[in-house]
């Protein structure tokens, strides 16, 4: 079983990622459509902190950075950023948000007892599991998303290689 001190360190990486990822980037940049479907980074980036966010919160049972953007606009299952949208944050503002959640997560995570992810939590529509096993289920979610983000890059013209 993974330990607690283990998963915060591989999602800390994956916060480099997203850094890697987006650096020197523009807010437009971030609405490139990809040309056969999917979605733009923006869209990434609202559901990887919006992702952030369920761990913290539902995971976790920590509570959120106070003055945080709602990400529920990138939930499961929301529809694309297809264009410039009233209330759409920056790049600026996305990694912020993205840095204070991996901030009060690797906090909450200090604070939690390897014994913590033996307990049966509800997440998903109510249905009980461990919360190693939800902790696990979400990092792969943000782990598949992030991976989106060089598909995003390099269709911005960003073709070096990051990773």
């Amino acid at each position: 079983m993974i330990t607690i001190s283990e998963y915060a360190a591989v999602l800390g990486q994956l916060q480099e990622i997203v850094h890697e990822q987006t650096a020197g980037l523009n807010d437009d940049e971030l609405l490139i459509q990809p040309p056969h479907g999917g979605n733009c980074m923006a869209w990434v980036l609202g559901h990887l902190a919006n992702n952030l966010v369920t761990i913290q919160q539902k995971v976790l049972g920590g509570q959120l950075p106070a003055g945080l953007p709602d990400f529920s606009r990138f939930g499961y299952g929301s529809e694309p950023v297809l264009g410039k949208e009233e209330g759409l944050p920056s790049l600026e503002t996305f990694l912020n948000s993205i840095d204070q959640l991996h901030t009060a997560i690797a906090a909450q995570l200090k604070s939690m007892r390897e014994e913590d992810f033996d307990e049966e939590i509800p997440v998903i529509r109510g249905r009980m599991q461990r919360r190693g096993y939800w902790a696990l289920f979400f990092f792969f979610h943000h782990s598949y998303h992030t991976g989106q983000l060089e598909f995003g890059r390099n269709l911005a013209g960003h073709t070096e290689h990051i990773i």
